[in-house]
């Protein structure tokens, strides 16, 4: 499953929001911060119905959050 965000560079940090979640957002003061807040608020914004989903579609060991890559793994119900 992908997730697109919409990354926003305000005052030397940056924001980003992800479209399929409404509601969901995450800051980082650089791109790396930013990539480890969103993989923690995707994970905290879905449910664990959307957890076991997820599992079950995974058929490649990364998936894509925006421009970013990140790694697959256990999800833990928020």
């Amino acid at each position: 499953m992908e997730f697109h965000a919409i990354v926003h560079e305000e005052d030397g940090s940056y924001w980003a929001e992800v479209q399929e979640l409404p509601g969901c957002f995450a800051s980082g003061k650089d791109l790396n911060e930013l990539q480890d807040a969103l993989i923690e608020a995707i994970g905290m914004c879905l449910t664990e119905g959307d957890h076991k989903r997820i599992l079950a579609e995974a058929q490649r060991p990364a998936m894509r959050v925006g421009g970013i890559t990140v790694a697959t793994g256990p999800l833990v119900p928020a």
